[in-house]
């Protein structure tokens, strides 16, 4: 008797493991500090691990680079007669003046850009068209 074929499983396909999963780096936080954080998450509307991988980056961009890549998104527009500008024209401001550079030393690209205007819903609104807004008096 001929052997069936294997049927396939439904799903992406499995990724090598460097791939899929990001890092995991065990850290141990006392009560209060659990607390605190715990607290800082629910009050921002993120999980626990997001808000931590969020303040994380964020200080390690400003000890790094002195400023992280949303303030450097923000001086920009501020500056800006209509508080708005694409993401490609925030890329090449931001990379001419030197507001912002990534770790490998290469300037922010629009697609980082757009990804980090989404990441800020409370700073940033990003229109269908592209275009990044300044949102307040920020």
């Amino acid at each position: 008797m001929p052997r069936q074929p294997k049927k396939r499983k439904p799903g992406r396909p499995k990724l090598a493991e460097h791939v899929a999963k990001g890092k995991i780096v065990p850290v141990r936080l006392d009560s209060e500090d659990l607390l605190l954080a715990t607290t800082a998450a629910q009050e921002s509307k993120q999980l626990l691990s997001e808000w931590i991988r969020s303040v994380l980056r964020n200080a390690a961009e400003e000890q790094m680079y002195k400023r992280t890549l949303h303030d450097a998104i923000k001086t920009v527009l501020i500056e800006r007669p209509t508080r708005a500008a694409t993401t490609s024209e925030l890329s090449e401001e931001i990379a001419w003046r030197g507001l912002y550079a990534r770790q490998d030393g290469r300037n922010a690209k629009a697609q980082q850009i757009n990804a980090r205007v989404r990441k800020h819903p409370n700073l940033f609104f990003l229109e269908p068209s592209g275009l990044v807004r300044l949102l307040g008096g920020n």
